[in-house]
């Protein structure tokens, strides 16, 4: 028998706050797209969904730090 191992998968990722659900809608669409892409292109499509949830949730924490120096809370 193989062995296998079971890895949950990504934590699904939440919409920020300082984003519409349009642009939070569009965002994601176009990282999903691009990895699935990327993914077929290397002939790992079984890895396209783990890997978009992974990209999207990278993307949204560098646009929280982003947003954060941009706008810094009051002290």
């Amino acid at each position: 028998m193989p062995h296998t191992s079971h890895h949950p998968g990504p934590e699904p990722v939440t919409k920020p706050g300082y984003l519409t659900e349009e642009q939070w809608a569009h965002l994601t669409l176009a990282i999903l797209i691009g990895v699935n892409e990327g993914c077929e292109k290397a002939g790992k499509g079984r890895w396209s969904s783990d890997l978009g949830v992974t990209a999207v949730g990278a993307v949204r924490a560098r646009l929280d730090v982003l947003m954060a120096e941009e706008d810094p809370p009051d002290a």
